[in-house]
């Protein structure tokens, strides 16, 4: 993205391209959520030598992580028109579950000796990191817009 101008006075980055996104109608228009589940889908697809047979157990319980995060974004989708804590609660969690998927991958990555194995986990490794703020991000637009709308009701009354 190029900037056209920085305005220093109102701190605002005013960018030369902008692109509208389409509007969010379920949880699968949610990036994160996409994104995700092809996370999800790429982990079980792995194709895991003989050499790290003392480690099955270990992406057992990789697989078994990366499944829960889409399920929770989705849930979260669902009630945050309904019940906005839980909404928020549950995002938490596919946040913690998240890391927990960064900490398992670190071990499999030392505990590992093969290159091709290790260079497939530390991609996915990048990826996790990056939708862990992505998660966090989420969260923290959900939050002003639901703000927002109490703002708006109270006002109205």
């Amino acid at each position: 993205m190029k900037y056209t101008s920085y305005n220093f006075r109102k701190g605002n980055l005013e960018y030369q391209k902008f692109r509208v996104r389409t509007p969010i109608r379920t949880f699968r228009d949610l990036d994160v959520y996409k994104d995700t589940t092809k996370l999800a889908a790429d982990i079980f697809g792995l194709k895991l030598p003989v050499s790290v047979k003392q480690l099955y157990t270990e992406f057992e319980l990789l697989y078994g992580l990366a499944k829960n995060v889409p399920r929770l974004i989705a849930e979260s989708y669902g009630n945050k028109f309904d019940d906005f804590n839980l909404s928020q609660a549950k995002l938490e969690k596919a946040s913690e579950i998240i890391s927990g998927i960064i900490a398992k991958i670190d071990f499999l990555i030392v505990s590992c000796e093969e290159s091709d194995l290790i260079a497939q986990l530390a991609d996915f490794l990048k990826k996790y990191q990056t939708h862990r703020r992505k998660m966090l991000n989420l969260k923290n637009a959900w939050r002003r817009v639901h703000l927002d709308y109490q703002k708006r009701q109270s006002q109205n009354r």
